[in-house]
């Protein structure tokens, strides 16, 4: 069964509880809503993914479908990749009050994982547990992507507290490959 509605609920909640430290109220407003653009194009990729993959299962010929969807997919991947430059840059203009410095490792570089890259990542596997809660997966599935979900959040944690710290956050406008100005199709989804 694919998933038609997500409840972001609990995403947000915890989202909100790990930044609400780091955060002025009328901040953690903005910030949550690009969080909220975010979670919501990543469902969008995920059904209309799941829903050509389930065509293709079926062996079925309607290649307008197919088209449809994977040009939501394609769509939609890109409103992703703005979400998350729109959380990088937020943060940038928020946290930005010493002259920014080349970092001392990766592990402190606010380009090699980004924040806005972290918030995808909890939003995808919140997304997963879901889909493997509905559709009665082996729970060591959804198991693994808790762990992976409360291994980047320990890792958030402390990006944010080294980002105060250091009184910076790095960011680079990602450049895209793909330009999808003039087309004008309607998403399905």
């Amino acid at each position: 069964m694919i998933l038609e509605t997500m409840d972001f609920g609990h995403f947000y909640n915890n989202i909100s509880n790990i930044f609400q430290d780091f955060f002025t109220e009328e901040q953690m407003e903005e910030f949550m809503e690009f969080v909220h653009i975010l979670a919501d194009a990543n469902f969008r990729c995920y059904k209309s993914n799941m829903l050509v993959i389930a065509s293709r299962k079926k062996g079925e010929q309607n290649y307008k479908l197919v088209s449809d969807l994977e040009w939501v997919a394609r769509s939609v991947g890109e409103y992703r990749v703005a979400s998350k430059a729109n959380i990088n840059r937020f943060i940038h203009n928020v946290k930005t009050t010493k002259e920014v410095t080349a970092p001392e490792g990766w592990i402190s570089d606010d380009i090699v994982y980004s924040i806005g890259e972290i918030m995808d990542r909890l939003s995808i596997e919140t997304i997963k547990r879901e889909d493997f809660r509905v559709n009665n997966r082996p729970d060591h599935m959804r198991a693994a992507s808790q762990e992976l979900s409360g291994r980047v959040e320990r890792y958030l944690i402390s990006k944010l507290k080294e980002i105060d710290k250091k009184g910076f956050y790095e960011c680079v406008h990602e450049q895209r490959t793909y330009s999808l100005e003039g087309i004008l199709n309607e998403l399905v989804l």
